[in-house]
């Protein structure tokens, strides 16, 4: 939720007219029109219209008589759940309250119902103490037509009363019509009839008007951005009868008569966070892919002319970076100047700022762009002095994820698919400082080989453009771009979009994020880091799943793999929702082994080109603490009734025979990976096998193999879902899971030791899909 922005100063001058269908009295709503009831409020109108509201409002009332201002008389909370209002007449010192909620029961059908009460302390007034409730209904097959119907109880001396309304919009949003019959009791042949228009000449201008058999009434709102105005006069029998007057606070920008102010977009890439966060009562920070679907929207918005990217505090993960360049690369690809600032470059950092036309360097930084080299170390001669054995097993001649625990060394085939990797790696960097800065690849080369750069020496050759301490950043691009330079922050950008002011809501696309170790259970962080639980991912995406207006569903996944029935389960919820709903898988920095099962059954796979994926095989076995048990005086005595003992004991190693059943039943688990692969790719066991073996891939390699669909970003896959469920919006509404709570978290949360110790290898040799990588 957006904090409301309530301006300190504003001065209105609107009337509005306190006439209305109903008889009773209470806020000011001069446009009561039963099939839209949006004009003014579903709590006074429709409750069956509040599923229809665009975003969060509260709205002050005021009244006039005459040419008096008779002050502010009430108050409206509502949103698309529900609203609550109370007003308050001094003259005759009486007050109502109204509270109402609704909800959609399928896309063009809505429900609500509402309940109101007079103050009863009040005692010389007829309505005090009085109740009553209200229900009513709208029906919206279409942006065009809209129906709806409303009743509201009988109280007191009043009858109660029925509305029902019709609404077509035969040039959109535009321009408006609606007509309604309220009638008392069941005499529908008595009652009173209204028509209504509403005008949008243009964008945050609305003109509306009504008249009835002997009522008139004229009105006028104009919306600023997340603010707006509105109020009405109204004449009975060609006699002024008064008006009213709003004040609206939305948490969300409605299409504006201020024109969004032009100017260069923003971008921090100092939050590669996959989830979204809010700090204790702090504001919401948005997801990676909040973050890049923004950039993209922004790359095709006219009013946006230019991107300035700062790379201070950078802490993009290698996808996320290419991703990061690639939308930088469309800014330039449609004409708009692209800016970069660095304080000290990375290869990473250095490799996405290429794309830049302009590359501002601290003059006391420097550029590192040093050659590629992976380190990884072999715990077995650490284990032995301590006494523990890891008996584990794999299959895949690839599969070497467990080799830092059970070898000393580095076999041939880990270091023919690492060196793959790096080549792959290489060619992607070479290529970024290719195409940004001109550099073929042997320049390429000597440039890894020579690396760092001080400032000077990368200005001189030509790495960078200008030495320059940030706070003149803007001032360079203002002695660029021209004068009177406007620099829009990202967040302020975000808030400025303005929402759809259609009747029907639009279709959304869900994004599901699952990082972390794959284990099962919840969701957490333990001593190893991050841990994806099945249980989570799974509800999660049953939830995104049965979300009013989700219909694609993007799963973007982070992991390295795990547990193999935890993996299984994610893999089931996958292809259970593409029934329903298409899945689009989107691959961050890894998705191997595990995350790669439970990616294999989506309608289609992205992976930016320095994905890390694949590594199709299993991990098994158990670490043995016999012999530091022993050491420490520990001695463990075993009675055993059964000639099978407890193969899964941590006390001793496997012998020959429980070695090889403990293989055969992952040779199980293989085939059930690769079988799993091939049903999901349209491939063949033979095929998979051939290029599984827990080998590791590059995302580019594994495009080429067939094991994902395109290279590309978390924005791509967010605009192929839409595509896939047929939304036509070129940017669609997204919805990430997991929020985070409304007033955010202290903190991230300690890791578990308890989480650490019910590992599969530490409780008795559980089965994994755990992939390797560069390290």
């Amino acid at each position: 939720m957006k904090s409301f922005c309530i301006p300190a100063v504003f001065i209105v001058c609107a009337v509005s007219a306190a006439v209305t269908l109903d008889p009773l009295p209470g806020n000011g709503v001069p446009f009561r029109f039963t099939a839209y009831p949006e004009a003014s409020g579903p709590l006074f109108s429709n409750p069956g219209g509040f599923p229809w509201l665009k975003c969060r409002e509260i709205v002050l009332t005021c009244s006039f008589t005459d040419t008096t201002w008779e002050g502010l008389d009430g108050v409206v909370i509502q949103s698309d759940q529900g609203g609550f209002a109370g007003w308050w007449e001094d003259r005759v010192s009486l007050r109502r309250f109204d509270t109402g909620a609704g909800l959609l029961l399928s896309e063009s059908v809505s429900l609500g119902t509402g309940f109101s009460w007079f103050d009863p302390t009040v005692k010389d007034h007829p309505l005090g103490g009085a109740t009553l409730y209200s229900l009513g209904t709208c029906f919206r097959p279409s942006d065009v037509v809209s129906a709806g119907l409303a009743f509201r109880s009988p109280v007191r001396d009043y009858e109660c009363r029925f509305s029902a309304g019709l609404a077509c919009r035969p040039l959109g949003n535009a321009l408006t019509f609606t007509g309604d019959w309220s009638w008392d009791k069941w005499d529908l042949d008595r009652g009173d009839w209204q028509f209504g228009m509403e005008a949008v000449p243009v964008p945050g201008i609305t003109l509306r008007g009504a008249v009835s058999e002997d009522r008139v009434t004229a009105g006028l709102q104009l919306d600023f951005r997340n603010t707006g105005v509105r109020g009405a006069a109204g004449w009975n029998d060609a006699a002024y009868a008064g008006g009213t007057g709003s004040f609206i606070f939305r948490d969300a920008y409605a299409p504006s008569v201020l024109n969004r102010s032009g100017g260069l977009l923003e971008y921090s890439a100092s939050s590669g966070e996959e989830e979204p966060s809010r700090a204790l009562f702090g504001p919401r920070s948005p997801s990676f892919t909040e973050q890049m679907v923004l950039l993209r929207r922004a790359a095709d918005d006219p009013g946006i002319t230019g991107l300035l990217v700062d790379y201070s505090d950078f802490s993009l993960n290698a996808a996320q970076t290419e991703e990061l360049r690639e939308n930088m690369v469309r800014f330039r690809n449609r004409g708009k100047p692209v800016y970069a600032y660095m304080e000290y470059g990375t290869t990473s950092s250095y490799y996405s700022a290429t794309a830049a036309g302009k590359i501002c360097l601290h003059p006391a930084g420097q550029i590192s762009i040093s050659g590629f080299t992976s380190y990884t170390p072999f715990f077995r001669g650490f284990l032995d002095k301590l006494g523990i054995f890891p008996d584990l097993m794999h299959i895949g001649d690839f599969k070497s994820a467990s080799d830092m625990l059970t070898r000393t060394d580095m076999t041939d085939a880990q270091r023919e698919a690492t060196r793959a990797l790096l080549d792959g790696a290489r060619a992607e960097i070479a290529r970024g400082l290719g195409e940004g800065r001109g550099y073929d690849p042997p320049q390429a080369r000597s440039l890894f080989a020579s690396s760092p750069y001080w400032a000077a020496r990368a200005l001189q050759m030509s790495l960078v453009d200008t030495l320059i301490h940030q706070d003149r950043f803007h001032e360079f691009v203002e002695g660029i771009e021209g004068d009177g330079l406007t620099v829009i922050s990202q967040e302020r950008y975000a808030a400025s979009v303005p929402y759809s002011s259609g009747w029907t809501r639009k279709p959304r696309v869900a994004v599901v994020v699952a990082t972390g170790s794959i284990i099962n259970g919840e969701s957490g962080r333990s001593l190893m880091g991050a841990d994806m639980g099945s249980d989570t991912i799974v509800r999660l995406l049953e939830e995104a799943a049965a979300t009013r207006d989700v219909k694609a569903i993007v799963l973007r996944i982070d992991s390295g793999g795990g547990d193999v029935m935890a993996s299984d389960d994610m893999s089931r919820a996958v292809e259970r929702i593409r029934e329903d709903m298409p899945v689009v898988v989107s691959m961050g920095s890894v998705a191997a082994s595990g995350g790669y099962y439970m990616a294999c059954g989506a309608d289609a796979i992205f992976a930016d080109r320095l994905t890390v994926t694949g590594s199709i095989g299993i991990i098994s076995g158990k670490f043995v603490f016999g012999t530091l048990l022993s050491r420490l005086g520990i001695n463990v005595e075993a009675v055993s009734i059964d000639p099978a003992g407890s193969p899964g004991n941590p006390f001793e190693p496997f012998t020959e025979e429980e070695r090889q059943r403990k293989f055969d039943a992952m040779r199980g688990g293989y085939e059930l990976f690769v079988n799993t692969v091939a049903r999901g790719r349209g491939m063949t066991f033979e095929e998979v096998d051939a290029i599984g073996q827990g080998r590791v891939w590059s995302g580019s390699d594994a495009l080429a193999l067939g094991l994902v669909d395109y290279n590309g970003g978390v924005a791509d896959a967010v605009l192929h879902a839409a595509g896939f469920a047929g939304i036509p919006d070129p940017f669609p509404e997204i919805v990430v899971f997991p929020e985070p709570p409304v007033i955010g978290t202290l903190s991230p949360g300690l890791p578990s030791v308890s989480s650490l110790f019910s590992h599969p290898l530490f409780t008795g040799g559980g089965y994994l899909y755990i992939g390797g990588g560069l390290n």
